[in-house]
């Protein structure tokens, strides 16, 4: 009898307790009242019946029906701890504050940005880092190169070298296949031989101008300096041209010795033992030609 009483009293208080909706309803004094819609905050004099709403002010926000007179305000994303700049146009939102490009959280509660790891030449970003991890650096795999040091850059294929070309130098993980034209060699040399050989050509012309003195020619011949035939030996030859002279007669190679005298001829004329005797020019340079030796 007692148990079915009890009953009966739950029963009635269960249905004296109102049904209000959680997500956008509050109870009050018994009844179901409306909260303010997200955006907004509820005035001090609002009712149950008439409830007083405003909109949250800048830089507050508030992400869900509430009964609150407060907004919440929006998280403070400072530059010097290298976030980006937020404007923040949402009323209904909280902003989350991002790392700069380059950087990403130093912590899970992200209260600062830290720089992403740079991965040198041979290396590649495997993955890139982004605004909550850091950057993983994995050397290139045979075929595959990177020549910068990098947080964001990934490995690069080595570059196939199209038909009439060949590879000059082969890649490896810090640089790429250098690739040649089978006619860049040729085209070169059919430029600069021509070239050089007008260099030279104007060269030896200009110094022909500079210097017009003797011009050396050039002979072997072989000359026999003893009878022994082992003591031949190859002698060159020098013709020149000389310049002609000009004569001074101050100079005592030009004046007239009195022991010396010349023939009607132009041989030349000497005395031995009170006898005259005439010299040819050839025998007289043959002379000159056989003392030298």
């Amino acid at each position: 009898m007692h148990l079915l009483l009890l009953t009966w009293v739950v029963m009635a208080l269960t249905a004296a307790q109102p049904s209000c909706d959680p997500q956008t309803q509050y109870e009050r004094n018994g009844h179901c009242c409306d909260m303010c819609s997200p955006g907004n905050r509820m005035m001090s004099m609002s009712t149950c019946s008439d409830p007083q709403c405003r909109e949250c002010e800048e830089n507050e926000y508030q992400d869900k029906h509430t009964n609150a007179v407060k907004c919440e305000r929006q998280p403070y994303c400072d530059q010097n701890k290298n976030f980006e700049v937020v404007v923040h146009q949402s009323k209904t939102k909280r902003t989350v504050c991002m790392c700069k490009l380059g950087f990403h959280c130093s912590s899970e509660e992200c209260i600062t940005c830290v720089p992403h790891t740079v991965c040198e030449p041979g290396y590649g970003a495997q993955p890139k880092g982004n605004h909550t991890h850091d950057t993983v650096c994995k050397r290139c795999a045979d075929g595959f190169f990177s020549n910068e040091s990098s947080w964001d850059g990934a490995c690069e294929m080595w570059t196939v070298c199209k038909s009439g070309y060949y590879i000059e130098q082969s890649g490896k993980s810090i640089h790429d296949n250098t690739c040649v034209n089978f006619r860049h060699h040729i085209i070169w040399i059919c430029v600069l031989v021509p070239v050089l050989v007008i260099i030279c050509g104007i060269a030896s012309f200009i110094l022909c101008k500079v210097k017009p003195g003797c011009f050396k020619r050039s002979a072997k011949g072989i000359y026999n300096l003893g009878q022994n035939e082992d003591n031949l030996l190859p002698v060159e030859v020098i013709t020149c041209v000389p310049s002609t002279p000009e004569e001074n007669d101050d100079d005592p190679r030009y004046q007239a010795s009195p022991d010396v005298l010349f023939s009607e001829g132009g041989n030349l004329v000497t005395e031995e033992n009170g006898k005259s005797e005439i010299t040819s020019q050839e025998e007289t340079q043959s002379q000159t030609l056989n003392l030298s030796f």
